[in-house]
């Protein structure tokens, strides 16, 4: 049985686009939900659910992409 893990990532409100941009260009890596948040919010949070085997693929994409995208 392939176990998912959930990541919580944090990203300001202007880089939000982009990185769902960047998560949905890569289908069926991971799966992922924007946490309820209020529309002044200066942060958007997403939780992310990932297979184990792809976790590390997953996990070297973020920090790839942190050069474009500010994630916390």
């Amino acid at each position: 049985m392939t176990h998912a893990h959930k990541i919580f990532v944090r990203t300001r409100k202007e880089d939000s686009a982009l990185l769902y941009h960047l998560l949905e260009a890569h289908e069926g890596l991971v799966s992922y939900s924007t946490l309820p948040h209020q529309k002044h919010d200066a942060f958007r949070d997403l939780e992310l659910l990932v297979t184990s085997e792809l976790r590390p693929d997953l996990e070297l994409l973020l920090g790839e992409w942190s050069e474009w995208v500010l994630i916390l």
